[in-house]
């Protein structure tokens, strides 16, 4: 009777979108979409309303998905064809997050790919690598100038590969050294794998590296000075080990993962803020919030990674992990308010959830959505319907299945083909 009872009130007219609150924390449900009888493996952002890129084999070209309204199957059309013999295969992908209005950009082993979405238009821009380096990494620095940096791998006399930083200009589909470079670690294996972490990012045409315990601010021609690098250089020293960073797209704060000694949770977060002089509220410590998160995951220890904000700044995303299954992350969601003390909001947490198999992930924007692949399925987190969903409280543990089965959306996407040939 019970559960009869929840099926009448998740089929309430009008009602598209629920929040779950079970045991105090509130749950999100996203959207599904099948990729049927072929492979979704690389998902990417675009500069395209509500909608993601990926790689069709079948095609052997760049295809678009475009979402719909909720409920609705999403579209599939195809931009960029046969620029290359073999497209998709089993490369080695790095996907850009930052894009032009009209152009995108990846890595594929030893080479980068540019594609004009409007025109329909790509090729293969090439770098002076061998046949034993890799190219793992590209992002647009100044687009007006054609300069990039790229992330280069280097196979060395240890068996090792040294990992590089350059700063590159694009003449004539060549990625020409424009004269900036910096070694930034070691690689011990080159993974296929998407990036857990990342110590570099673009933002606002400016490179920033973290290298050990200080960042390294240029914009490719000179080191240059920023308050996100130079109160992170004056605090260090009382800063764990830092393994990511990202900086808002437009509020004046960025956010590290620091490694942290603690029973359960291997990580917190450290945010740096530019907004006042009080140099006490310039860096703030945020870790509190996760060590519930590791029981309620059934984790024992939890780590974590996949940290991005949304393209519109209203989101903060984190994945919470175990350390040896980085591919099974539970997704996380906070508010951004400006007002808030700590600029994240730990009273507005959201449980997106797990994604077993994880492939790779994508913002989109307006609407705003974070979605994550697994290579058979999209799930698609529809954060700007937020405030539009109806808060149901779970009366016990056994109605899961009731919410799951009433409150997701299934659909297929149309006129998909991807996977290989």
């Amino acid at each position: 009777m019970l559960k009869d009872n929840i099926e009448e009130e998740l089929m309430e007219d009008g009602v598209k979108y629920y929040i779950f609150v079970k045991e105090g924390h509130r749950h999100f449900t996203p959207q599904y979409f099948s990729s049927g009888m072929t492979s979704i493996e690389w998902i990417f952002p675009i500069p395209e309303a509500n909608a993601i890129g990926t790689l069709d084999g079948h095609n052997n070209g760049i295809a678009v998905i475009i979402f719909g309204d909720y409920g609705v199957e999403p579209k599939c059309k195809v931009v960029a064809k046969d620029y290359e013999d073999r497209i998709y295969d089993l490369f080695y992908y790095r996907f850009s997050p930052n894009y032009t209005n009209d152009t995108i950009t990846y890595s594929q082993n030893r080479v980068a790919v540019i594609a004009n979405l409007k025109t329909n238009e790509a090729f293969y821009a090439r770098s002076d690598l061998s046949t034993n380096d890799y190219m793992l990494g590209i992002r647009f620095l100044d687009p007006k100038e054609n300069t990039f940096v790229i992330a280069k791998s280097i196979k060395e006399s240890n068996g090792r590969w040294g990992d590089y930083l350059h700063i590159v200009k694009l003449e004539d589909q060549e990625l020409v050294e424009a004269g900036w470079s910096m070694k930034i670690g070691e690689t011990y294996r080159i993974s296929p794998n998407f990036p857990l972490y990342s110590t570099w990012l673009v933002h606002n045409q400016k490179l920033f590296v973290l290298d050990r315990d200080q960042i390294i601010c240029t914009d490719g021609q000179q080191s240059i000075s920023h308050p996100f690098s130079e109160i992170y250089n004056a605090n260090s020293k009382r800063i764990g080990k830092i393994e990511d960073i990202a900086i808002h797209p437009h509020l004046p704060f960025g956010v590290m993962v620091e490694k942290r000694v603690s029973s359960t949770v291997l990580h917190g977060l450290v945010i740096i803020r530019w907004d006042t002089d009080d140099a006490d509220e310039q860096v703030s410590g945020y870790s509190k919030i996760f060590e519930p998160l590791a029981p309620l995951f059934g984790l024992k220890i939890m780590a974590l990674a996949y940290q991005s904000f949304s393209p519109c700044g209203k989101w903060y995303v984190v994945g919470c992990i175990a350390p040896d299954g980085p591919k099974n992350p539970y997704f996380i969601a906070l508010p951004v308010d400006q007002e808030h003390p700590d600029l994240l909001d730990r009273d507005g947490i959201i449980i997106l959830g797990q994604v077993k198999n994880m492939t790779s992930l994508a913002w989109t924007s307006d609407p705003t959505a974070y979605v994550v692949s697994n290579g058979e399925l999209l799930h698609k987190w529809d954060l700007d319907e937020l405030s539009n969903a109806r808060v149901f409280v779970m009366p016990g543990e056994d109605d899961d299945e009731v919410v799951v089965k009433k409150a997701s959306v299934f659909k297929r996407i149309s006129g998909l083909f991807g996977g290989k040939k």
